[in-house]
């Protein structure tokens, strides 16, 4: 079933293997679904997860700044919940003077 779903959306969409569809007629649940794909989705299908190096270093990339992010995001919360709390914000209190 899932190879007869495949073959339509190449057949409908105009892929190169169209040829190798099956040419039954499309049932009417399934006609309204299968649309082509807008030229954004395509254009990050082709640069970033087409091949396999690519697609490893898009997830590569994408985890470590995510990481990073999450990182620098939480450090900001906690610092401003802990206001006052911390070491860096009180030590001028205890600073010996020479």
């Amino acid at each position: 079933f899932f190879f007869f779903l495949c073959a339509q959306r190449r057949a409908l969409v105009g892929c190169s293997m169209a040829s190798k569809a099956v040419s039954t007629p499309l049932p009417a649940w399934l006609k309204g679904r299968l649309q082509p794909e807008p030229a954004a989705s395509r254009f990050i299908y082709n640069t970033f997860f087409k091949y396999s190096p690519t697609y490893m270093t898009t997830v590569m990339l994408t985890a470590t700044f995510a990481g990073l992010a999450f990182d620098n995001v939480m450090n900001g919360l906690w610092d401003m919940n802990n206001r006052g709390k911390q070491w860096k914000d009180i030590k001028n209190n205890y600073a010996e003077e020479d």
